[in-house]
């Protein structure tokens, strides 16, 4: 019923990522403005992901397991660009040594049959996230940045990505576990509402954050 609302959430993130492209003159530096490419990036993985099966006759787990790893690297790597304390920013880099190694250690557990989901590594990749976002808000919490956080647009950018990560995680493990039955018009509903809270997030960030606060 829902199955057609899946092929739909590339044009969020195209809105996304326009919107990201009018906006730039508010993104200063290299670290605001790689938000946009990171958009742009899934984009490209969308498109390519939905063409890989008709080019190769293999499913397209390949493109998005590459994409999980390229995409938890720069969230993890953006969370510590923005973190304060230096004991936060090495627990960034021991969180990013930590989903890498997880991720590699799948390649090796299912070199027999490596095209498959990496639901485990997403799950480590998601608990990185989470527990660096948390750090982040406390330092934002407990610092004069209190009072204008809400003009950043690093912090609707991590706000986006832990509402769409943070809801998905428990859905895929339900069906990783059998918990619940897989349905194409479920899973098509889910991802699309979770895009559309995480798009949601990106463009009102791009659009209410200002210039000074983007650095």
């Amino acid at each position: 019923m829902f199955e057609f609302l899946r092929s739909y959430i590339i044009y969020l993130a195209l809105l996304s990522g326009i919107i990201g492209l009018i906006s730039s003159h508010k993104l200063p530096g290299k670290k605001a403005k790689f938000l946009v490419i990171l958009i742009w990036f899934s984009i490209l993985t969308e498109i390519i992901g939905y063409y890989f099966t008709y080019w190769t006759g293999l499913l397209n787990y390949y493109v998005y397991n590459c994409y999980m790893l390229v995409s938890f690297s720069a969230y993890i790597l953006i969370i510590r660009s923005v973190l304060i304390k230096q004991s936060n920013k090495i627990s960034a880099i021991l969180f990013l040594v930590l989903f890498v190694f997880s991720f590699f250690l799948n390649v090796i557990y299912f070199k027999e049959n490596i095209n498959k989901s990496f639901i485990y590594s997403f799950a480590v990749g998601v608990l990185a996230v989470m527990i660096l976002s948390c750090l982040y808000l406390v330092e934002i919490f407990n610092s004069d940045k209190i009072l204008n956080f809400k003009k950043s647009v690093f912090f609707w950018y991590i706000l986006g990505i832990l509402l769409f990560h943070v809801p998905f995680l428990p859905f895929m493990l339900a069906l990783k576990w059998f918990l619940i039955k897989q349905d194409e018009s479920v899973l098509s509903l889910v991802l699309f509402l979770l895009n559309f809270l995480m798009h949601s997030c990106f463009i009102i960030g791009f659009i209410w954050s200002e210039k000074k606060y983007n650095y």
